[in-house]
């Protein structure tokens, strides 16, 4: 406080001009709180009158809904005047709100929207104070926030008014529809009604809220007067008291024959003249022992500074020396150490710039000039040194000025730091490459991405005409060459998935669930996605679990359904002719887990025995003949050997050459409780159960949408089509959908914002509409943000028919 102007003017002003500063002070602290008070109670005031305006607004609003159903019974035109009539008072505020919101404010707009409001005119000015200084204020904000809203509803029921004059009017419109219309008031009257009743509870505890603010500032401006007056009066009292005890005390001391004591002179009122003119007495006695002062803080100096010595030396590898201009006068043992000479050399040397760099010279000298004159005290930095042997070290100083004898000397402390510079430049390099390394691994999962994406795509509409045609009328040699296109396309696309799996496998990407799920389902679902393959080549599939196997299992069942359809597909890829079979054993039980054994066994081609070892390996075959018959990539194996060991699980085969392949599974699973009800069907029993949809298609791609629209009509479903986000939300408004299938990477505004805006804006029930993304890259990213934003499920393009109608209907019935 000391080092206040405030306090340093107020000492030395004289003790009447104190008085009447203190006076002057304790005025203005009233004079604030009078002002502060009828600042709050006219905002308190405008707060209650905003409370009654919503009241005009509400019954205008309820009469106006009044008139207008009673217009619906009545179709008389002066019942609906009066509804026009009536809305006027709501349709004044909201001018009023809107003129607020504009950037440059017309006040004779808003107090016009106000009066007709039925506001009272001299409360107008104090409402717009009070919104535009308070507006963000929480109470205020919410009710601005909810008055908005229930222009908007206001702004429906406007519409909704309109409908029903021109149903009435109009003399054709069946019964059943006006009363459809006059419904849909009476519920848009009650989304008001709730809407105003928060409006008044929001103002009404802001009125609370001001009331106790007023209490609290009031009592703060009370206790800020009591305790400035109290201030003040301590701090001109202690002022006065402090000079007068101050010369007493020193008076003390000198009649004990000590004049080393002065009375400090802390103002220059008359005090503080009282104690100079005190102090001027006893100069000349104190001279009389200056000599002996100034041997004693000598001594005290040299004292100082070899306690400073030694206490450094003892620190281990710390060099001190001392230099006085540039001539090294003291080192200790660790500075020869660090510079490879010994002390008598060192001391030799005509300055210590004789053992410095060159390039560093220069800098070095103009420090210890600044030193040398006082503008620096202290200072530390690094540098580097010629040690002995020719060798150049790094080295951090910190140097400091000591005075000895009236000579000012530098203290330096030095310590060696040649190897933590060399780890600093390892470490750093070392960062550069990870760095290099995980800038490439981003740039290869984004070509990855954008790969995945523009080739699924077109591969959607080529697999998907594909289909179409194979199930119109064709010639045999038609038959073989579109079947050519749909197996090099499946191909392709089971190339496509191998690389985007080992990529994110790789790159860490891969999450393991812990979740309840049925094997038999699994395997089940397994065999029924594969079988269209092995009847084409007219292979037997099977599958077998052993009874002892438990059912209800926990662990990852998306991870154990691709090691089965990866090992499944390789099995039948590889096979000619015989069979391919799932087999699940049960190997080990305790009372909470069990350890499982899933065998797949075909009777194909099977894998030479010098290729067994690396057969796990990424893009490893069994040799090029296999991968020119077979296609591939050689990472399906690779893949089902990383999904394993993530579970916590192994895999291992047996094969013989030209004999078959026994593939062999095995994981621990914690035992699940017992599912009651088994809700789950097959693609083929949902697609039979179910009923014609009503089905939104949000799609910009031209062949897609084609595709969609077969596909659909083929399955005796409706089918709208858009092809931005914008124009979906027009149509749903428009029209009743069972649910939309929203494709993530729109123009405009994409498949995520679109969904939010249905969620958030629509009403019940076209926001609670079920949605499916369609997408042809999803990354453990975009899946969380599907769900994140609202939608139900998402399906891969290209899709399989069956999997897209499984999927619909169990969202759809969910």
């Amino acid at each position: 406080m000391k080092g206040f102007f405030f306090y340093k003017w107020l000492k030395n002003i004289s003790l009447t001009k104190k008085l009447y500063f203190v006076v002057s002070i304790m005025a203005l602290l009233i004079a604030v709180e009078l002002f502060t008070l009828s600042f709050m109670i006219h905002t308190l005031s405008s707060t209650r009158a905003l409370v009654g305006g919503e009241g005009s607004w509400s019954k205008a609003q309820k009469d106006a809904v009044f008139s207008l159903t009673k217009y619906a019974y009545t179709h008389d035109e002066n019942d609906y005047q009066q509804y026009l009539d009536l809305l006027a008072v709501p349709l004044g505020d909201r001018k009023a709100r809107l003129g607020l919101l504009k950037p440059k404010i017309n006040m004779d707009s808003i107090r016009e929207g106000f009066i007709e409001g039925q506001i009272d005119p001299a409360d107008i000015d104090g409402i717009i104070r009070l919104l535009t200084r308070f507006h963000k204020v929480s109470y205020i904000h919410n009710a601005i926030i909810i008055w908005t809203q229930g222009d908007y509803y206001m702004e429906m029921l406007q519409q909704l008014g309109t409908r029903l004059h021109q149903q009435v009017s109009g003399g054709k419109t069946p019964v059943e529809e006006i009363n459809q219309t006059r419904i849909q008031i009476y519920q848009m009257n009650e989304i008001l009604t709730v809407l105003e009743d928060r409006f008044s509870s929001t103002l009404g505890e802001g009125s609370r809220w001001i009331e106790n603010l007023i209490l609290k500032i009031l009592f703060s401006i009370a206790i800020t007067v009591e305790f400035t007056g109290l201030f003040l009066t301590t701090s001109v009292s202690r002022t006065i008291s402090k000079g007068i005890n101050e010369i007493v005390g020193v008076a003390h001391t000198v009649a004990k024959a000590d004049f080393s004591k002065r009375a400090k002179v802390s103002s220059k009122d008359e005090i503080g003249v009282l104690a100079g003119s005190f102090n001027q007495m006893i100069d000349d006695l104190q001279k009389k022992i200056g000599e002996e002062k100034k041997a004693e803080e000598a001594l005290l100096n040299q004292k100082n500074l070899y306690e400073t010595l030694v206490n450094t030396e003892s620190e281990m590898g710390q060099g001190v020396s001392i230099t006085e201009e540039q001539k090294i006068i003291y080192v200790n043992d660790a500075v020869c150490k660090i510079y490879g000479y010994n002390r008598e050399e060192i001391l030799q040397f005509p300055s210590f710039l004789n053992i410095v760099a060159e390039d560093e010279k220069s800098r070095l000298t103009e420090r210890l000039r600044q030193r040398i004159k006082g503008e620096r005290e202290q200072s530390s930095g690094e540098t580097r040194i010629v040690r002995k042997d020719g060798k150049i070290i790094d080295i951090e100083y910190t140097v400091r000025n000591i005075e000895v004898d009236g000579h000012i000397q530098m203290l330096s402390i030095i310590r060696d730091v040649t190897f933590k510079k060399q780890r600093e430049e390892e470490l750093r390099k070392e960062k550069e490459r990870a760095e290099s390394a995980e800038i490439a691994r981003r740039v290869g999962e984004q070509f990855l991405a954008n790969m995945s994406h523009e080739i699924r795509t077109p591969m959607n509409a080529i697999l998907g005409f594909t289909g179409l045609v194979l199930k119109t009328p064709l010639t045999a040699e038609q038959q073989q060459y579109i079947g050519a296109i749909k197996l090099s396309g499946d191909n392709l696309l089971v190339i496509i998935n191998d690389i985007l799996d080992f990529s994110r496998m790789r790159s860490g990407k891969v999450h393991i669930d812990h979740k309840a799920f049925s094997l038999s389902q699994i395997v089940s679902t397994c065999t029924e996605l594969m079988l269209p393959k092995a009847n084409e080549k007219r292979i037997q599939l099977s599958a077998h679990i052993d009874k002892n196997v438990p059912d209800d299992l926990i662990g990852d069942p998306t991870r154990l359904n691709q090691v089965l359809l990866n090992l499944t597909a390789n099995a039948i890829k590889f096979t000619s002719e015989g069979e391919v079979t799932i087999t699940v054993k049960l190997l080990s039980e305790t009372h909470n887990e069990v350890e499982l054994e899933l065998m797949v066994q075909d009777t194909g081609i099977g894998i030479p025995k010098d290729k067994l070892a690396t057969i796990f390996e990424a893009f490893m075959q069994a040799n090029n003949d296999t991968a020119r018959r077979y296609g591939g990539t050689g990472l399906g194996l690779a893949i089902v050997k990383q999904l394993a060991e993530l579970q916590g699980g192994s895999v291992s085969l047996l094969s013989e050459e030209g004999k078959g392949s026994r593939f062999y599974f095995r994981i621990k699973y914690e035992k699940g409780a017992p599912s009651k009800v088994n809700n789950t069907a097959t693609a083929s029993e949902s697609k039979k159960a179910s009923k014609s949809l009503n089905v939104l298609l949000a799609e910009d791609n031209t062949m897609n949408q084609l595709l969609a629209q077969k596909v659909f009509t083929g399955w005796g479903w409706n089918i709208d089509v858009v092809e931005n986000g914008m124009d979906a939300i027009k149509k749903l408004c428009n029209k009743d959908f069972d649910v939309i299938l929203m494709d993530i990477h729109m123009p405009g505004m994409d498949g995520y914002e679109t969904t939010q805006q249905i969620r958030n804006t629509l009403p019940t029930p076209k926001s609670n509409i079920p949605i499916i993304a369609m997408t042809a890259h999803l990354t453990a990213d975009e899946e969380e943000k599907c769900y994140k934003t609202g939608m139900n499920g998402y399906i891969l393009k290209p899709f399989d028919e069956e999997t897209l109608h499984a999927k619909i209907v169990s969202i759809v019935g969910s």
